[in-house]
């Protein structure tokens, strides 16, 4: 018999409330290693609220979060961060003033059982040059396209050999050869071992990427499976589609 597999990433019954407004009400969701998981929903559907309580941004007002067989439900977002779940913005983050080595390596010294910096200025190389950043080491973020900004958030992600990259809305206001640039990046990281969740209103981009797709409308998780299934169901052309 095959053994079961256990889910690297378990949510269960995800609550979040604002005063009177529930942002997500009973959200659940389980990613086995290696997956790739598309997540859409309309704007204001609760998919960002999600993120910020899957890597400890936001805290939960009820439910619990395992990840690696561990409950994570409680931990600060660096001590998430350290296990191996990691995420982008959607608006990059960089530290201004520092070039694109040092954006990357800042944070590494920082870490547990830290390496030399010179040790950690090679895996932040590394990092640039898996994201095509490689002969900037030197130059400014503010030197940098949209595109470019994107990929210096994926490669301060990646650099941290993470288990989990959440990549949310990594593609917004890109051209279509930038966000298949990207959709590149995000398959290779996969292939290479991490699991990687999605989020992101680029139907093409999420169709092409997900092996499975979750859709949060108004707070509540309304479909879960493959993406042609789960697109063709009547319900998700009204709620997401606007048919």
């Amino acid at each position: 018999m095959t053994e079961p597999i256990n889910p690297q990433l378990s949510v269960t019954g995800l609550v979040k409330k604002y005063g009177g407004f529930t942002a997500l009400n009973g959200v659940g969701l389980e990613l086995n290693p290696g997956e790739r998981l598309g997540i859409i929903g309309p704007n204001g559907s609760g998919k960002s609220t999600l993120v910020n309580c899957i890597t400890g941004v936001t805290a939960s007002s009820a439910g619990c979060i395992q990840f690696q067989g561990s409950d994570i439900t409680r931990l600060p977002p660096h001590e998430r961060a350290h296990r191996g779940l990691v995420r982008t913005f959607q608006l990059p983050r960089p530290f201004w003033s520092l070039t694109l080595l040092d954006n990357v390596s800042t944070p590494l010294l920082h870490r547990p059982g830290a390496n030399s910096a010179e040790v950690i200025r090679g895996v932040a190389a590394r990092a640039l040059c898996d994201v095509g950043l490689g002969r900037k080491l030197d130059v400014m973020p503010d030197k940098l396209t949209q595109v470019e900004l994107r990929k210096l958030e994926l490669a301060k992600g990646i650099a941290t050999s993470p288990h989990l990259l959440i990549a949310d809305e990594a593609m917004a206001g890109l051209s279509g050869s930038e966000v298949d640039e990207i959709l590149d990046l995000l398959l290779k990281f996969n292939s290479n071992g991490t699991s990687v969740i999605m989020i992101e209103h680029i139907m093409r981009a999420v169709t092409r990427f997900s092996q499975r797709l979750i859709v949060i409308v108004a707070g509540e998780k309304i479909a879960d499976g493959v993406p042609d299934n789960v697109l063709a169901l009547s319900s998700i052309e009204r709620a997401y589609l606007g048919q």
